[in-house]
């Protein structure tokens, strides 16, 4: 099964819930032109205790290779990303906070990172490039759903050499551009808002078939987070991105994908005390993997009063009844009197949405806890029909509620379901610039595809 490995630590504040959310629009990037079909177009992070076969060699002697025809190696981009003992990514640029904490090993808790696409037939090599690697495991990944999903089988090799190892793929899937703050892809450009982490200052898509790689089209306007906590018998707390000092402490950079720690900081000068939190982020070409648990310090059903939540949410540029939006979300409801009177929604293992316009498709899941589910803290879906230029005249400077921010498409969560302590919540988003309903059928079938990994 594909492990999707993205961590939010510690988020000690009312804040981290939020956090989680940020970068929902953080990069709109499809596959890398050029490619071989493999068995399908999703990244693919298998942890350290799923191959446990060909664990603890230093990182620098591993190669990955898929079989061509003639049953030659060909070498394909990879990286070993490791995560220390307290659960953090060994990020080696910028603040060096976790950069001395690997051991340079690829360990259980590390993780193999690969795309889909390059996932080759179940066919061992028969000729190597350079030297004859010291040892050689199969990584079979199988299909184990009910529904056709392309290739139902497909394998990489990971060789190991004790002397020089061959030279690295030299594709790249994604590049962050630190200096301009920017992830770049073949397809899409997303720019971070260097003043204030939290949000972007663009999103771009490359249309298909541009001639120039400067050739971008906007999609997003803005992006923007509010939350309301109505406390009993206190006060009320209004906090949005211009409320929060961030900043980009350390990330790391590879093919296939890239790693970017942002902390954040908050003073509530009236309760006293502060918030600090961080978050590691996933940027590959096709997909963001977002933090999954959440502390939150209040407990929201004693608490807060109706109407406390959170959102996140976006200005597209275009009005949002030009997509096809679906969604097994409920919809946004403003809080009322009479909530009390409100049938519970049913509650879904996994919440999920998607956007389809005429050249790109969104697919966003989002798996809540049991915990969570139990309480309805569940996800609901925003939407406002009008353009971005309709509504850009809207502050998002000052935290606005939803209809008064410049944001025609949000998730809301509400507070009032969220119990005190841990929360753990699965996000993945997973981007095209075209309408292809079969690689949205792959990426909703993720979690039917086995790894097995075995010494040949």
């Amino acid at each position: 099964m594909n492990v999707f490995s993205v961590k939010f630590h510690p988020a000690r504040g009312l804040l981290g819930i939020v956090v989680a959310i940020v970068a929902c629009s953080a990069l709109w990037a499809p596959l890398a032109t050029g490619q071989t079909p493999g068995i399908h177009t999703a990244p693919v992070v298998v942890q350290g205790n799923r191959v446990k076969p060909f664990l603890h060699y230093p990182i620098g002697q591993y190669r990955l290779f898929r079989t061509d025809a003639n049953g030659v190696a060909v070498a394909i981009p990879f990286q070993i990303d490791e995560i220390n003992d307290w659960g953090d990514y060994v990020l080696d640029q910028g603040s060096d906070i976790t950069a001395k904490t690997g051991n340079g090993l690829f360990d259980l808790q590390d993780e193999l990172v690969f795309m889909g696409d390059d996932v080759g037939p179940i066919k061992a090599p028969k000729k190597w490039p350079g030297p004859t690697p010291a040892g050689v495991f199969e990584l079979k990944l199988t299909y184990t759903g009910k529904n056709d999903v392309g290739p139902q089988e497909g394998a990489v090799y990971v060789a190991v050499y004790f002397g020089t190892p061959p030279p690295l793929s030299t594709k790249k899937y994604v590049v962050f551009n630190r200096d301009q703050a920017e992830v770049i892809t073949s397809r899409y450009r997303y720019g971070f808002d260097q003043k204030n982490w939290l949000v972007s200052r663009k999103v771009e898509m490359r249309p298909a078939g541009a001639s120039s790689v400067d050739q971008f089209l906007p999609l997003l306007d803005s992006t923007t987070f509010y939350l309301k906590a109505d406390l009993k018998y206190f006060l009320t707390l209004e906090v949005n991105h211009a409320s929060i000092n961030s900043e980009l402490e350390a990330w790391k950079l590879g093919p296939v994908r890239s790693l970017v720690r942002v902390s954040f900081h908050y003073s509530i000068m009236k309760l006293n005390f502060e918030l600090g939190m961080y978050t590691e982020i996933s940027f590959f070409s096709n997909a963001v993997f977002l933090p999954a648990i959440m502390f939150n310090p209040i407990d929201g059903q004693k608490s807060l009063n109706r109407g406390s939540g959170f959102y996140y949410g976006i200005s597209l540029r275009d009005n949002p009844s030009q997509y096809d939006i679906a969604s097994n979300m409920p919809p946004y409801k403003e809080a009322g009197m009479l909530d009390f009177l409100k049938p519970d929604e049913k509650m879904e293992p996994m919440y999920w949405v998607t956007a389809a316009g005429k050249d790109r498709m969104l697919y966003m899941e989002i798996t809540p806890s049991k915990q969570m589910r139990q309480l309805g803290a569940i996800p609901s879906i925003y939407r406002e029909d009008k353009a971005g230029a309709e509504i850009v005249g809207r502050s998002s400077a000052a935290a606005k509620p939803l209809g008064l921010s410049p944001v025609n498409l949000a998730l809301y969560f509400d507070m009032t379901k969220f119990s005190q302590g841990e929360h753990v919540m699965a996000f993945r988003l997973f981007f095209e610039n075209s309408k292809d309903a079969n690689r949205l059928t792959n990426f909703k079938n993720l979690s039917n595809w086995d790894i097995q990994a075995n010494r040949i």
